[in-house]
This record gives structure tokens, C-alpha cells and sequence, in this order.
């Protein structure tokens, strides 16, 4: 029996190193909560990897999502989440329906880390 895998989608860039780490910082917790729902295990490369790649460096990007998309073909489902859905997030959304792998959304996210309403 294959246990699922969930790939957790969610917003890394920003505009400075301490809100990309924020927002690697909610992706893990967004693992939590897939767990949680799906059971079986999570990923998220975007949790970890801003610790040794800068997304600022367009090698370094080019690198995280290349193994980001990587790793998404090991898994049986991607979970949007969060309040937005950036450019590379799209990438990842295109590459799983290519794929044929699932695609889920939970957008809803605490109320301290919501965006204002435009």
C-alpha cells in the first residue's frame, strides 16, 4: 500500500530574507496541516531550502525550483495554500496537472498571516 504524499504549494519570494524565512516558517507549519488532513507524509522544499539557497540569485532560484519540481513527481497530490498564488507557485500548479497529479487548494490561512483585502 502507497501512502500519500503530499506536495504543500505556498508563497516563498518576498521582498527581504527575514519575510522569505516567515514565509518558509508557514510552509512548514502548512506540512503540519497537510499531514494532518491527508495523513501520509508532506514536503515542502521551500521550508528548508531558503537556509542554503538565496531566491534573490537567479541560480540559486533556478536550482530550488528544479528540485522543487523534482520532488513533486514523487508525490500523489499538491496542496495550494496560503493567500496568494505567486509566479513560481503557478510553475509548480502547471507542472502537476501535467503530471497528472491532483491538485487541491486551501487558501484559508490564520488570521495573523492574512494579506489585507485590496
Amino acid at each position: 500500500m502507497t501512502s500519500i504524499k503530499t506536495y504543500v504549494c505556498s508563497p516563498l519570494t518576498a521582498p527581504t530574507r527575514r519575510e522569505r524565512l516567515a514565509n518558509a516558517a508557514l510552509a512548514a507549519s502548512y506540512m503540519a496541516q497537510a499531514e494532518a488532513e491527508f495523513g501520509g507524509r508532506a514536503v515542502a522544499p521551500h521550508a528548508y531550502l531558503p537556509q542554503l539557497l538565496d531566491d534573490t540569485v537567479p541560480e540559486e532560484r533556478a536550482l530550488a525550483l528544479e528540485f522543487g519540481l523534482k520532488l513533486l513527481g514523487l508525490c500523489s497530490q499538491l496542496v495550494v495554500y496560503g493567500p496568494r498564488i505567486s509566479q513560481g507557485m503557478w510553475g509548480e500548479i502547471e507542472a502537476a496537472k501535467e503530471m497528472g497529479i491532483p491538485v487541491l487548494y486551501r487558501l484559508t490561512v490564520p488570521k495573523d498571516k492574512r494579506e489585507p483585502a485590496a
